[in-house]
């Protein structure tokens, strides 16, 4: 236990020195803790009148003492003398705090209130009620048909003229009729208006739709709380529901081309539900890309969406299931994987040391409900995440952009074993240079393509890297970070980063796939 000293102004007391005279009688009590009484504890900081530079709320530690000489009777804190008396004070101050006592309660009788008064009382609050009564049935007629004269006014309310006075007894419990608010004419009708107001706009936002009034100034019940033009013209909430810009939005949608005017809908029941000039759809094509590309950003479930698209579930999954494989079927057929001699043009300046490189290539998993098919659970467990996952592999070119996705694997699947079966292999030439973390041992398998990979140096029982091997790995992590940054922005889409319902894993692989593929949409991650 460390010694005891008083940090009080210039007071030098020490347990140290208890065999002193001066420590006679003299105990130690500690500080107020500033993380929980941190108001006393500045107050006690203050009054021990030390320069804020020495001596702060902060410099109090747990062994932070003050000595019992500082308090009002020098025997410590009390309950009407809880802090030290200030150091900077004169005498006469101290002896006024000294002196200073609480004033005991005045007693006061207990009198009975005379029947006068209990009758007055009464009175006074009838006459409230009965005002407050006037009030209300004034509400509901129009301000032209009050009356402005003083007199009326008073009468109406119930208040004789002779009781506006002003009371002198006002400070007493019980108080006279005079003492009663009373509203004038000004106030009165003021207030009949604001009720009327009130009024007027409560029955308005009840009224139902009706074909007589204007649209302008009343909205359908079916109409769409969220559609593309209230979005489109605002950046932050284009952005916020989509992942996309307006017109990376619109670039979209002219890439599906015309396909999108005659749809075969998918139908939960098996038969196909085909759009035609006798069966139209109550939405346009725009504006179901528009409810899909939401789901996917935000991951809403079809009962939310039915909300806000005011549309039955039963549609909106069969115009979604539709338009996800419109998409999917679309970015199929576009050749993602690009030659060398186009990725040249376009090379950023961290890949410059790396020469002929393709593209760099990673693996990303995705978290899944757990099934109950324990063969299955087995198969779906991944040791990496402690979680069911599904796994799919990514190539990314140097500008950041998505140029292969596999199909979803299985959680235990390991790196080497996706990038054999994933397909991959067939879009490297010879010459070709990929960037890959440790976990892909595939040399062997890029050998026979003749294709070459920047892996980062193993230690291999080593205690560390040799200054070679470590600036070798800075490099290759540097231009590999592009990668993880396109995984981040996969991860944007609310219904694939979550936990993916077993309902939509017949639909995992596409919607992972279109994600990437709107991600190739967003602005370039390398420039």
């Amino acid at each position: 236990m460390p010694s005891k000293h008083c940090c009080y102004g210039t007071c030098r007391n020490d347990s140290r020195h208890y065999d002193r005279p001066h420590m006679k009688d003299v105990f130690f009590i500690r500080f107020p803790k500033p993380k929980t009484q941190r108001d006393k504890c500045e107050r006690w900081v203050n009054l021990c009148g030390r320069p804020k530079d020495q001596f702060n709320a902060s410099n109090v530690k747990p062994f932070t003492f003050i000595c019992c000489k500082h308090f009002v009777g020098g025997h410590g804190p009390t309950d009407d003398n809880p802090d030290p008396l200030p150091a900077t004070a004169c005498p006469e101050e101290i002896e006024r705090i000294i002196r200073r006592r609480r004033k005991a309660p005045t007693p006061r009788p207990f009198a009975s209130t005379p029947a006068t008064k209990r009758r007055k009382v009464v009175d006074s609050a009838n006459t409230d009620l009965d005002a407050a009564n006037i009030l209300l049935d004034l509400s509901m007629i129009s301000p032209l048909d009050v009356t402005d004269t003083e007199e009326n006014k008073a009468n109406s309310v119930g208040i004789q003229t002779e009781a506006l006075e002003p009371c002198s007894k006002c400070s007493k419990v019980m108080v006279d009729v005079g003492c009663q608010t009373v509203y004038d004419r000004y106030m009165l009708q003021s207030k009949i208006e604001n009720i009327i107001l009130k009024n007027e706009a409560t029955v308005s936002r009840s009224r139902p739709f009706s074909p007589d009034v204007p649209p302008s100034d009343q909205k359908p019940e079916d109409e769409a709380l969220l559609t593309l033009d209230d979005v489109k013209d605002d950046a932050r909430k284009m952005k916020f529901f989509t992942g996309l810009s307006f017109l990376h939005f619109m670039a979209l949608f002219n890439f599906l081309g015309p396909a999108v005017n005659n749809l075969t809908y998918w139908n939960s029941t098996g038969k196909s539900e085909q759009s035609s000039t006798k069966k139209r759809r109550k939405t346009k094509p725009i504006e179901e890309l528009f409810m899909t590309v939401v789901r996917l950003r935000r991951g809403y479930c079809f009962y939310t969406m039915s909300f806000l698209f005011k549309l039955s579930e039963s549609s909106l999954r069969s115009i979604f299931t539709t338009w996800l494989q419109l998409l999917y079927c679309h970015f199929k057929e576009v050749k993602l994987f690009p030659d060398r001699s186009v990725l040249k043009k376009f090379m950023p300046k961290s890949f410059k040391g790396f020469k002929n490189i393709r593209c760099s290539v990673d693996c990303t998993e995705f978290f899944v409900q757990m099934p109950r098919n324990f063969s299955q659970q087995g198969h779906l467990f991944s040791n990496y995440k402690h979680h069911h996952t599904f796994k799919c592999l990514i190539a990314v070119a140097p500008n950041g952009t998505g140029v292969f996705v596999s199909d979803l694997y299985e959680g235990a699947i390991s790196d080497r074993d996706i990038f054999e079966q994933s397909g991959i292999l067939e879009h490297l030439h010879p010459g070709d240079l990929l960037l890959v973390d440790r976990g892909f041992t595939v040399k062997d398998l890029l050998m026979s393509r003749q294709v070459k990979m920047n892996i980062p140096p193993f230690l291999k029982g080593r205690d560390k890297l040799t200054p070679q091997e470590e600036l070798l790995t800075r490099k290759i992590a540097k231009a590999r970070i592009h990668v993880e940054r396109y995984n981040e922005r996969i991860k944007k889409f609310k219904l694939i980063s979550g936990t993916i319902p077993l309902s939509l894993t017949p639909l995992a692989s596409q919607a992972v796939f279109v994600a990437c593929c709107l991600v190739n949409f967003q602005d370039q991650l390398a420039k």
